[in-house]
């Protein structure tokens, strides 16, 4: 009779464990959210800056946005402009803007290219000092604001 108890105890004991890990281990993946978040704008036309004229970003633009490892320009060839063909890092997942571009992606903190997709190519608003295109940085518990304003139609 002694075992029977000391079993049902033991099984109890060991049930209750294994419910607080999974609280604990649900608890500690809401704390981790990050990535990025923003919208796409498209600008046409003449966006010279004109006395009275307000600046506009462009109208939301859907779209797919990709995220890859960190890109060199060498790993993306330059159809025209900021326009580029599919790069050859890899690519970590796509993700679809709503109807007016809005966009957030959780990411895990570290380096990315981001990339829009545009006509028939890949768009990256910004280059830096490696000549990596793109490049955002997510840290941990934030998400990184972002615009992305496509300009290939746009004079100035």
């Amino acid at each position: 009779m002694k075992s029977v108890y000391a079993t049902t105890f033991g099984l109890m004991l060991m049930s209750g464990l294994f419910l607080g890990c999974l609280a604990v281990n649900k608890q500690s993946k809401a704390q981790v959210a990050q990535g990025i978040q923003g919208q796409v704008f498209e600008q046409k036309g003449n966006q010279m800056p004109q006395k009275g004229k307000p600046f506009s970003k462009g109208v939301g633009y859907a779209t797919q946005l990709y995220v890859f490892e960190p890109t060199n320009i060498q790993s993306a060839g330059q159809i025209s402009g900021n326009i580029f063909n599919l790069p050859s890092t890899k690519l970590l997942g796509s993700f679809t803007t709503d109807s007016l571009g809005h966009f957030k992606v959780n990411l895990a903190p570290g380096r990315y290219s981001i990339f829009v997709g545009y006509e028939k190519g890949y768009y990256a608003t910004s280059f830096n000092q490696l000549n990596e295109i793109g490049i955002v940085q997510v840290v941990a518990g934030t998400f990184v604001p972002m615009y992305v304003i496509i300009s290939a139609k746009a004079s100035y």
